[in-house]
């Protein structure tokens, strides 16, 4: 047996090896191969592969060009070694060939490189290794690749300039382990501090406000915040963004000849701060000349004109022209074209420094929806989703009905993505539209734990279904345990019941409060049946509730016969109707729209409960985006008044009444300790000592108002500044009005503070400080909270 040796190093000899004697190549005469009497190589029959552990030999005999059944040539030997190594599985590689009685035994020794036990990451502290997932493509029990490990290494440390770590030095290193065939890849970084945006600078900026292009960069300089937020950081990719945002901030004020050049950054010498400068030649702006519309219209000229944003005379504005061709194509796609074709024709005029600009509308055939094709729901059945769509079978096609509809689907919170488009039907006169929908889970099972400062510890635990068997109706089970109360809760919500408009809703439960002077026990069940008056935004709903309820004292030191009725048991036997219109963008984290709710509810004795009343209730909730820095404003101003229909004879349990103060009502105020107070003995004896009791208000009226703002986006923490003001006001009080407080500003108690927002995986987390700028004697200077649930 003769045998060749080839290591990366020597390739480049192959061509000086090929030319040698065949005996020579494969280590002499007396283990050549013996030819035949044509003169050639004898055939192979056998091809052995040796030493292989992981690579299977028949990969290894696919990759060698000559092949069982050929004659065996010595000068194709390199062309074997180049295709071995080029599998780069192996440290080794030898070819032997061994003569048989049958013809020739290519044998091929390999050492396989070893595989890859773990890739580990050293030195990340600012990035965790599941930044990374996505980007180190090496995976574990994979055979050892070096130039893969060189490419990794660049990934990493790119993946590190992107979070703005500019002076990130990334390494790597092979460590052995216990198992000789085993290694572990590690990268070796060291971050260095991050680098910080110090100043944005523009050159030739003199016709825009430079302030005006900085707003709209998604690149800022940094501040005080930049440790807690993202500001001042700077990403590659995002600043290239920038530059055609800047770009297409100009061509938005007309400056048609606008050209950004390459910007400059420079290193501070502590390399801690960038800084970059933006050349732009500006040119002049220009202004639409004359404004026209061409080709097939559709009724009179004027009117499309009167539903466009872009004026003669005003200055060009590439935005609005595009927000122009979706209004006309919106008005041809409203009245059945579906194919029609908006071009915008442009014709500059330099020395009047104007451009005429005209729409050529090309509209097609008029055509009609000829079927509805929904796929991609394996679980939602088709009929919850064909009720959100805003076009139907047979009618004209609409593209604002195809909008709608997109919206309302992915309104349902069902599906990651929805896609509606449309295409040729049967004839020229139809399209087929096809809705696709890729499903995500919907159900939901949360446990938790927290501690606050007045309910001590707090446990909750949730289990939910929003699309239940995928009828698009919603269950869950709830329940919440404190230091002050217990509370448990099953429900369910058909938002169209029996397949029709109207909505219902079944709630039971079972609650314990503690309010600091009495504990109230109850439990109960509420059905609701509602009506869209506006599908998904507008609705009135009519329920019943039966509630039975039993308030104690929570001393038996305190003289209970001055707190006639305070303390009783019974039963709330009630008729409640409600109004609601809700434009939120988000039902559980809005940003923008509004919340409008007003009810009245009324407990008459013919329905044969104990407690006898009427209340109304009404809030109105505003949001609105701020235009900078991500900020949300909030309001929410609120209203209620409770009637005693009998109150000498069936008068009602101080749990039926308003208690305000806590985080969900007036923070910096102790929980439940702003409402109307009595004096009352603490023993029956008349030299007993006094003190305060709450006995709750007939009337209520809270105020919020919130600024939030991001403070790590990143992993859902948000900061927010407050100002809350309300007060309860009894039976002998107006609204605005508290006969024990008179000097009060309106007759309300007043807070300020701050705190910060963790969306984090088990809901939404508050910790709140409150300052009370009204102190009563029990107040504290400054008040935490902590909370699980959204504030307003």
């Amino acid at each position: 047996m003769s045998a060749r040796r080839l290591h990366p190093p020597f390739l480049g000899l192959c061509a000086l090896l090929v030319a040698l004697p065949a005996a020579a190549q494969l280590g002499g005469a007396a283990d050549a191969p013996v030819a035949d009497e044509s003169g050639q190589s004898e055939r192979i029959t056998e091809v052995r592969v040796e030493g292989n552990r992981r690579v299977e030999q028949a990969a290894v005999a696919r990759a060698l060009r000559q092949k069982v059944g050929q004659k065996f040539d010595p000068s194709r030997t390199a062309e074997d070694l180049r295709a071995l190594w080029a599998l780069k599985y192996f440290s080794d590689v030898q070819l032997l060939v061994q003569r048989t009685p049958q013809g020739i035994a290519y044998v091929v020794r390999v050492e396989e490189k070893p595989a890859v036990r773990q890739v580990v990451l050293s030195g990340n502290d600012e990035l965790s290794k599941d930044d990374f997932k996505d980007v180190i493509d090496i995976k574990p029990y994979s055979i050892l690749d070096q130039s893969a490990v060189k490419r990794n290494v660049k990934k990493v440390q790119d993946k590190y300039i992107e979070k703005g770590f500019f002076l990130a030095e990334v390494t790597s290193r092979i460590d052995k382990t216990d198992n000789p065939q085993e290694i572990d890849v590690v990268f070796v970084i060291n971050e260095h501090a991050k680098v910080m945006v110090k100043e944005i600078n523009f050159v030739g900026v003199s016709k825009v406000d430079p302030d005006a292009l900085k707003t709209v960069m998604a690149t800022r300089e940094g501040g005080y915040l930049s440790l807690l937020t993202s500001e001042g950081t700077y990403r590659e990719e995002l600043f290239q963004r920038d530059l055609q945002v800047i770009h297409a901030a100009y061509l938005d004020r007309g400056f048609i000849a606008a050209r950004v050049d390459k910007p400059i950054v420079t290193l501070s010498p502590d390399k801690r701060f960038i800084s970059i400068t933006i050349k732009v030649e500006e040119g002049e702006p220009y202004r639409i000349g004359k404004l026209d519309i061409t080709g097939d219209l559709l009724g009179d000229k004027q009117l499309i004109r009167a539903r466009m944003a872009s004026k003669e005379g005003e200055y060009f504005n590439r935005s609005l022209i595009a927000r122009d061709i979706q209004t006309i194509t919106d008005l041809y796609y409203d009245a059945g074209y579906a194919y029609a074709n908006i071009n915008p024709v442009t014709a500059v005029n330099a020395d009047a420094k104007t451009i005429d600009l005209s729409f050529d509308v090309q509209k097609g055939s008029q055509v009609f929806i000829e079927r509805i094709e929904i796929s991609g729901n394996t679980k939602t059945r088709d009929k919850v989703i064909r009720r959100q769509l805003r076009i139907f079978e047979g009618e004209l096609f609409s593209g604002t009905g195809l909008r709608r509809s997109r919206e309302k689907v992915t309104a349902l919170g069902y599906f990651e993505g929805v896609d509606i488009t449309h295409k040729p039907g049967s004839d020229g006169e139809h399209v087929v539209v096809s809705v696709e929908v890729k499903e995500k889970s919907t159900g939901t099972f949360q446990v938790g734990m927290g501690f606050s400062n007045v309910e001590s510890f707090i446990f909750t635990a949730q289990i939910a279904q929003q699309n239940f068997l995928g009828w698009g109706v919603a269950g869950s089970a709830n329940a919440q345990i404190s230091g002050l109360r217990s509370f448990f809760q099953l429900s369910y919500f058909d938002p169209y019941f029996l397949d029709t408009k109207l909505l219902f809703s079944v709630d039971m439960y079972k609650t314990q409060l503690d309010y600091f002077g009495f504990i109230r026990d109850s439990y109960g069940a509420t059905t609701s049946l509602g009506y869209y008056l506006i599908p998904d935004e507008m609705h009135v709903s009519g329920g019943y509730t039966y509630e039975h309820v039993t308030v104690e004292p929570g001393t038996s030191t305190v003289n209970t016969v001055s707190l006639y009725g305070q303390f009783q048991s019974g039963a709330t036997s009630a008729l409640k109707v409600a109004w609601t219109w809700d434009k939120r963008d988000n039902r559980l984290f809005p940003s923008n729209g509004f919340l409008s709710f007003a009810s009245f509810e009324t407990s008459p004795s013919w329905l044969g409960g104990s407690f006898l009343f009427n209340r109304y209730t009404a809030y109105q909730r505003f949001y609105r985006p701020l235009p900078f820095l991500g900020m949300v404003f909030k309001v929410n101003g609120q209203v209620g008044v409770i009637q005693q229909h009998d109150p000498a004879n069936h008068p009602l349990p101080a749990s039926e009444f308003y208690f305000l103060g806590g985080i969900s009502t007036l923070r910096g105020y102790a929980l439940r300790t702003v409402t109307p107070t009595t004096l009352v003995g603490t023993l029956t004896s008349p030299d007993a000592t006094v003190r305060t009791f709450p006995t709750g208000g007939d009337k209520q009226f809270i105020f919020n108002m919130e600024l939030e703002f991001p403070l790590i986006e990143k992993v859902g923490i948000r900061g927010v500044l407050f100002y809350d003001a309300g007060n309860a006001f009894g039976p002998n009080e107006f609204l605005f009005q508290d006969v024990e407080n008179p000097k009060l500003l309106f007759g309300l108690f007043h807070s300020v503070g701050f705190g910060f927002r963790w969306f984090s995986p088990i809901g939404p987390l508050r910790f709140e400080w409150g300052i009370p700028l009204v102190r009563r004697p029990i107040d504290q200077a400054i008040g935490f909270e902590f909370n699980i649930g959204n504030s307003f």
